[in-house]
């Protein structure tokens, strides 16, 4: 069984984390903009760091803005100081 990792921050570091890691184990992507998290389950990025198609790739991904979904995941990694 492959164990959850979940990415914080999903900006020019931790966008491309979660979306490599998504495509062959979960992951939980965790923002603190609403924003971002909706154009991302849109299949959008703000800041251009993935393709769409790289987004669609990711199936094990789920982003999210609610910090309650971290306590999933067994490994924790924080992009945003």
């Amino acid at each position: 069984m492959r164990k959850t990792i979940a990415i914080i921050g999903l900006e020019y570091v931790g966008l491309p984390l979660p979306v490599e890691f998504g495509k062959c184990r979960p992951v939980i992507g965790c923002d603190g903009k609403p924003e971002r998290v909706a154009k991302l389950r849109g299949g959008g990025d703000f800041i251009r760091v993935v393709r769409p198609h790289e987004l669609t790739a990711s199936s094990h991904l789920s982003v999210t803005d609610d910090t309650a979904a971290l306590l999933e995941a067994y490994i924790l990694i924080g992009t945003e100081c």
